[in-house]
């Protein structure tokens, strides 16, 4: 196993210990972490993916944790490259602004929309069209980069306790907070960061 990654003894959800194996799966590279043709014969770091079953809570997980700079800073997934997934954002984005109804002329703090783990902005774009200030945070360097470049801010980092107070006091409270797929990433969920 790579020194990037150690193996949790405790349920991410609950804290237990009572954690059974469920299903094991050929260890990967990272998800996306595509190689170039000449590059096959080379080998690539591989992490478990080891599903565990916890007795007590029955949450589903893998206590394999990777290095979370390893697996974000240089990621290449990008949300707009799916279509359906782009039409899903903005139904989602709709969805949100009808059943809240954040005003968007009102104070600054009551019409940012802050997305954790935000990606290229797909999400947010959609809010900014409706009216809406709008904020990414997202550790993958180029992806951010390029978030801000198409017009839609981004603080490449995790969040953490100390990231969320500063985006309060520099841009005010957010009306709205997002997070997709952000929590299953996650080593500690009492920790406060991601």
């Amino acid at each position: 196993m790579s020194d990037l990654c150690h193996r949790r003894e405790t349920c991410r959800l609950c804290g237990s210990r009572k954690l059974t194996l469920a299903f094991k799966l050929t260890p990967t590279p990272p998800a996306n972490a595509f190689v170039a043709e000449d590059k096959l014969n080379v080998a690539q770091v591989c992490f478990p993916l080891d599903l565990f079953f916890c007795e007590d809570c029955a949450h589903v997980q893998l206590l394999d944790v990777v290095d979370p700079k390893a697996l974000f800073e240089d990621y290449v997934y990008v949300s707009g490259t799916s279509p359906v997934f782009v039409a899903h954002f903005k139904d989602y984005a709709a969805d949100i602004l009808e059943r809240f109804n954040p005003p968007k002329d009102g104070l600054p703090e009551e019409n940012l929309v802050v997305d954790i783990g935000s990606n290229d902005g797909t999400l947010l774009k959609f809010f900014k069209e409706s009216g809406m200030r709008v904020l990414g945070v997202d550790p993958a360097k180029e992806i951010a980069r390029r978030a801000c470049q198409d017009g839609v801010e981004t603080i490449t980092g995790f969040f953490t306790p100390d990231m969320a107070t500063r985006i309060a006091k520099e841009k005010g409270r957010a009306a709205i907070i997002t997070a997709n797929n952000v929590f299953a990433h996650i080593d500690d969920l009492t920790s406060g960061s991601c």
